[in-house]
């Protein structure tokens, strides 16, 4: 701050009042994202400053927005600089400053250097910037999520980075409000701002309608293994291990909500299997075995007709096959069988193993371990297992942290 207040100055007061009061406001309806923090569409008017004025300006604005915001958080309600832990709001405010002063200092420099574009519009510089800025924003806040979250820092950044399009578009936003103003003053940045927030209430849906279809999927798991002592919680532990398990193996994250989904549902053709049979404690019946054994398929056909979930049910279906071919229902190996499917015979398995059952006492975390590697290349995917057994034990030990 202090090289930038010695190099620039305020040139625009009624642009510096203006977008910081509309950027506490954007700051204020921010999105929460679980375990990650918040987003917002304020970039968008630190990026139309940078544009119109200075690094320095940016950067002003960019600092009030974040100091005056005041959002609601579940269980919390209004956190404002008064009730909010004053090293996150230093933390929040200087990365705020660093990335609009650095980027901004780095659109002036290809501004300058190449001098392309319009009156105060230099399509390459802003691009640059752009790209400056994420890197900044996700370097910063993937660093503190990886410390307070232990998670690789590689696999954090790279979710963050994947939200270029995001910082893309609302850079796109922030293009058209610097215009809008340049042209139209006060007002026609009042009149884009709507777009602003309107893009944030559109991204708030879609997060909405995740977030209540995951906790539909836990809800009926939890009425399924509801009369079941010895399997209750399981689904929500193999959901924990193979979401750890597609982490560590590096899967993108719709693939890693396609994984949770089947391991929270992959039981559920047990429904259909009968009680006294499911918790018999003696050997069983040849009969007994093959209905049993019968529940994958009972599984997928009961997702295969819920259109919402169809893409699961091959992943249910065969989370019994073995890589060697000597699985069922089907009698697929190696090469055969989805890697998504692997993933969840693995965390299946080893939570059978490290749980009481009615026929035998839970094995302890090593040697379930050790049983997960000696039967690697024959019951899991050899490809996979080394990655399972890092993720395996990280998450034993966060489950069993979290019971205490």
């Amino acid at each position: 701050m202090i090289y930038l207040f010695n190099n620039y100055s305020i040139s625009d007061y009624t642009l510096l009042i203006v977008f910081s009061v509309l950027s506490a406001i954007a700051e204020t309806f921010l999105i929460l994202l679980p375990k990650i923090g918040g987003v917002s569409v304020s970039f968008a008017l630190t990026f139309s400053a940078i544009l119109l004025t200075n690094p320095l300006t940016a950067s002003i604005i960019s600092a009030i927005g974040m100091i005056l915001r005041c959002p609601y958080i579940d269980g919390k309600g209004r956190v404002h600089i008064f009730n909010n832990p004053i090293h996150k709001t230093v933390f929040n405010v200087s990365q705020y400053i660093i990335n609009a002063s650095i980027s901004g200092l780095v659109y002036v420099y290809v501004d300058k250097t190449l001098d392309f574009g319009f009156q105060f519009f230099n399509p390459i510089a802003s691009a640059i910037c752009l790209i400056v800025y994420l890197f900044l924003n996700s370097l910063f806040i993937a660093s503190l999520m990886s410390i307070l979250l232990k998670e690789r820092l590689t696999y954090i950044w790279k979710n963050y980075l994947l939200g270029f399009v995001n910082i893309a578009l609302v850079g796109l936003l922030g293009i058209i409000v610097a215009f809008s103003y340049d042209s139209f003053g006060t007002t026609g940045i009042l009149l884009f701002f709507i777009p602003l927030m309107f893009a944030r209430y559109t991204f708030k849906l879609y997060l909405d309608m995740r977030k209540n279809y995951f906790e539909t999927l836990n809800v009926l798991v939890r009425a399924i293994e509801a009369n079941d002592p010895y399997t209750s919680g399981h689904s929500m532990r193999v959901s924990a291990y193979a979401e750890a398990i597609a982490k560590q193996v590096g899967l993108p994250q719709s693939k890693i909500d396609l994984i949770k989904s089947a391991a929270l549902l992959h039981d559920i053709g047990k429904i259909g299997i009968d009680k006294n049979i499911l918790n018999k404690t003696e050997g069983l019946e040849k009969e007994e075995l093959e209905r049993i054994k019968s529940h994958p398929e009972i599984g997928a056909t009961i997702i295969a007709d819920l259109s919402y979930l169809s893409n699961i049910s091959d992943i249910i279906r065969h989370h019994h096959e073995r890589n060697d071919g000597k699985g069922y229902p089907d009698g697929l190996s190696y090469d055969k069988i989805p890697l998504e499917t692997s993933i969840l015979t693995i965390a299946d398995s080893f939570d059978a193993m490290t749980t009481n059952r009615p026929y035998r006492a839970s094995l302890s975390l090593e040697s379930a371990l050790k049983e997960v590697k000696n039967n690697e290349g024959t019951q899991f995917n050899p490809d996979i297992v080394d990655d399972a057994i890092i993720a395996l034990r990280k998450t034993f030990f966060k489950l069993s942290e979290e019971k205490v």
